[in-house]
């Protein structure tokens, strides 16, 4: 069993270390032990009651923790079939892109037959300028050939030329002559008439294509605007599906901040119970010896009484000289609980942070910043009850001072130097100065508490210090 020593030790210490110099124990020193036990059974009655409520705290806290772990649960479910959504989303996504990518290709194709047929309009626009040109000349000549038969009298001019031949062969040749210009005349009319045919054919045929590609073009572009508004309206969907996880990661986020701010709840409501725990020990043993020791003075005193009745009836047959027994006991004198000066400076630095109120809370102590790795003392003599690692307070050492029935603490330190039951004098360098625990930046926080340690009994320290 670890070595603990309470307020009440020294205390029995101090008044056994009376009767041995004065050699004689008093009534009132086993009636000042028994005050002694029955306050510390008041204070174990007391420690056990918080921890009573620590425990109901503590099932509190789980059943929330529990709650919290289900509404978790559920934001995980609603996630995950967001998640589903998106994938199905973003594939859509995909697919559509790929029909506006294939529509654009078909467009960019049809714009370059468009480009090319209008090159081919061009052509034949140009070939069927030429054509007008030469049918217009066609026509020219044509006027000009009926004007000149319609003045010499039509068709009996081709008889004449023929009636007049000198000779068969002249007949023949003025034949043939006339069959030749009469088969040209057929000839110019049938290419005039066809020239024009082509040309209005041409004409027709640009027109037609032109529209059919338009109207295709048209068509094309329509069926993209039907794309990019279905892109549009899943982009939207998407987004607003993206909102909907945001959310859900954010309330994810709080439930998960909520949990662990639970946790540490718990873990500090574990501490507490250990911290208590560990002072209800103090507490028991140092009953316990004080019991003994009540026991011991008890017998001690009878002896002594015996003594001293046997040596006032050997002192009565003498002269009745004789020593009287003293009148009065020796005891442990202690300081003024509500004395100045009475713990000495934890450390050097300045004063970082002061006790009292904050914006996240309050300040149950004093901050000082002597430096990273520093060395931390004791504020004065007393017993080691807590030294151990917290989850808030990182490396912390809890010390009671019985003198003046108050302990004291010292937090998020690199080092530890002291364990738990170790008596401890002042000035005595107990750590270091650290970061450790919930702490931005290296300092020592340092508090005072009235009587045993308990977690809502932390007093301003300024008033004790020098």
């Amino acid at each position: 069993m670890k070595k603990i020593v309470s307020f009440t030790i020294m205390a029995v210490l101090i008044m056994g270390a009376a009767v041995m110099n004065g050699d004689y124990v008093s009534a009132a020193s086993v009636d000042g032990l028994n005050d002694k036990i029955n306050e510390l059974e008041k204070k174990k009655d007391k420690i056990d009651e918080k921890q009573g409520k620590l425990s109901d705290k503590q099932k509190n806290t789980e059943e929330k923790m529990a709650k919290n772990k289900d509404k978790q649960a559920k934001v995980n479910n609603e996630i995950n079939s967001i998640d589903q959504k998106l994938t199905k989303t973003r594939n859509k996504i995909q697919a559509k892109e790929s029909e506006i990518t294939e529509t654009n290709q078909e467009i960019e194709s049809l714009t370059g037959q468009i480009k090319s047929m209008k090159k081919k309009i061009e052509n034949l626009k140009k070939e069927i300028k030429v054509l007008k040109e030469r049918i217009e000349q066609r026509e020219k000549l044509l006027k000009d050939r009926l004007r000149a038969i319609q003045s010499n009298g039509g068709s009996m001019r081709y008889i004449e030329v023929i009636l007049g031949s000198q000779s068969f062969g002249d007949f023949i040749s003025r034949s043939t002559a006339v069959n030749t210009i009469m088969d040209q005349d057929e000839d110019i009319m049938q290419t005039h008439m066809a020239e024009k045919r082509e040309v209005q054919n041409k004409k027709s045929e640009v027109v037609n294509k032109k529209k059919q590609i338009e109207q295709k073009k048209k068509e094309v572009e329509q069926k993209k605007a039907s794309l990019q508004n279905q892109k549009q309206d899943l982009e939207s969907l998407t987004s607003k599906l993206n909102n909907q996880m945001s959310e859900k990661e954010q309330l994810m986020g709080e439930l998960k901040e909520e949990h662990q701010k639970m946790e540490k709840y718990k873990m500090s409501v574990a501490e507490k119970q250990q911290a208590l725990s560990d002072q209800a020990a103090v507490i028991a043993e140092a009953k316990e010896k004080a019991s003994s020791e009540k026991e011991r003075l008890k017998q001690l005193a009878e002896k002594r009484e015996r003594e001293a009745k046997q040596q006032k009836e050997n002192s009565s047959s003498t002269s009745g000289s004789g020593s009287a027994a003293p009148s009065s006991s020796g005891g442990a004198s202690t300081a003024s609980s509500g004395g100045s000066g009475i713990f000495i400076w934890p450390a050097s630095g300045s004063v970082s942070s002061g006790y009292g109120g904050r914006d996240l809370g309050y300040h149950y102590g004093i901050d000082l910043a002597p430096g990273y790795g520093a060395p931390v003392h004791a504020a004065a003599s007393g017993v080691v009850t807590r030294s151990a690692v917290s989850s808030s307070y990182g490396n912390v050492i809890y010390i009671y001072h019985p003198q003046y029935d108050k302990s004291t603490v010292y937090a998020h330190l690199s080092s530890r130097s002291v364990s738990l039951g170790q008596s401890v004098s002042t000035g005595q360098t107990i750590g270091a100065v650290g970061n450790t625990g919930n702490s931005y930046g290296a300092h020592l926080h340092f508090e005072v508490h009235e009587g045993p340690w308990n977690y809502h009994s932390g007093i301003n320290p300024f008033p004790y210090l020098p």
